[in-house]
């Protein structure tokens, strides 16, 4: 059955191909600049590696890995909200099939009295390729030019832009609306044509060590991310919980429940390498997704890896001006 199944997923690649293609990630809430350009260089500077394996034991099943780094500007350039700005890549592998993704983003932070406003860009490139293996019949009676011209290597690349509004609260919400692939690229040499994708997100941080008067911080967090192509839609919702052991180090543990698709587990681990002020943190993260959909009866779940190293450098020195003949 799994040869069956590879065989269909493998001809759904090779054919004309539109539909849900955006990178899917459980630990969505590490990776907002994939999904939503505004969040880009929000706070300090940002490495995030995520690696998913998705339908483990499912042959030719998709793998994703996901880079990225971001930074913000802040008393650089544009004032005090700063400039942030980010590059990404994502390689996604199913069957034959490779997408690759580079992006360059850029956002304006706009802070007001009740939060901060953020508007950003993604621009970059898409690229699609496949790499069939396919081995047609050898008469020349039954030979399909169709499958015989396939077992060469083919790919190609388009223009790719996102857009994004991004709003986080003094109050420790946040809420985001974004498009990706505003002008999908049509890549007519590999029969592929992108479709636009548009996310929903939004998220609270509820201390709940300060309500029940626990002596180590504990804090709920809540969060939603819907994404729709116009013609599907999926729903996630997440509950993580962090632990801080102290200062400098802690433990969180969530659940997501991915709408007819999947229940996952998550755990992971920060802490500080570095005894300043500034509290630069290394995050490491795995989840596990079981899945409520018809691959359950193939497949043995989902695994997830995520890495992410934040540096918070210290606020910029206000100088301080005066008359000499005057002690400050």
């Amino acid at each position: 059955m799994k040869k069956v199944l590879s065989l269909v997923l493998c001809c759904l690649s090779v054919g004309f191909v539109y539909g849900q293609q955006d990178k899917q990630f459980t630990h969505y809430m590490f990776d907002r600049m994939s999904y939503n350009p505004a969040t880009t260089g929000f706070r300090g500077y940002c490495g995030t590696l995520i690696y998913r394996n998705q339908w483990d034991r499912v042959q030719d099943a998709p793998n994703t890995t996901l880079f990225n780094a971001q930074g913000n500007l802040q008393n650089v350039i544009l004032g005090p909200g700063g400039l942030g700005v980010g590059l990404s890549f994502a390689n996604d592998a199913i069957g034959f099939q490779r997408n690759n993704n580079l992006t360059v983003s850029a956002a304006y932070h706009l802070p007001t009295d009740f939060g901060t406003l953020s508007g950003g860009i993604g621009l970059g490139i898409i690229n699609v390729g496949f790499s069939p293996a396919w081995i047609p019949p050898q008469t020349a009676a039954n030979l399909d030019p169709a499958i015989a011209s396939i077992n060469n290597k083919i790919g190609a690349t388009g223009f790719d832009q996102s857009f994004g509004l991004y709003w986080y609260g003094n109050e420790g919400y946040y809420v985001g609306l974004s498009a990706t692939h505003l002008a999908p690229a049509n890549l007519d040499k590999v029969s592929f044509s992108v479709a636009r994708h548009y996310y929903v997100m939004g998220g609270y941080t509820y201390d709940l060590g300060e309500q029940i008067g626990t002596r180590n911080k504990l804090e709920l967090k809540p969060s939603v991310l819907l994404k729709a192509d116009g013609s599907t839609m999926v729903f996630d919702v997440n509950l993580m919980a962090d632990y801080w052991l102290n200062t400098d180090s802690y433990f969180w543990a969530g659940a997501s429940y991915r709408f007819s698709d999947a229940i996952a587990l998550m755990a992971g681990y920060g802490f500080s390498p570095s005894k300043n002020t500034s509290k630069d943190m290394f995050k490491i993260g795995y989840s596990f997704d079981i899945m409520t959909n018809p691959l359950n009866e193939y497949g043995k779940g989902t695994h997830e890896l995520m890495a992410n190293y934040c540096m918070f450098p210290p606020p910029p020195v206000v100088p301080r001006h005066g008359n000499p003949f005057i002690l400050q």
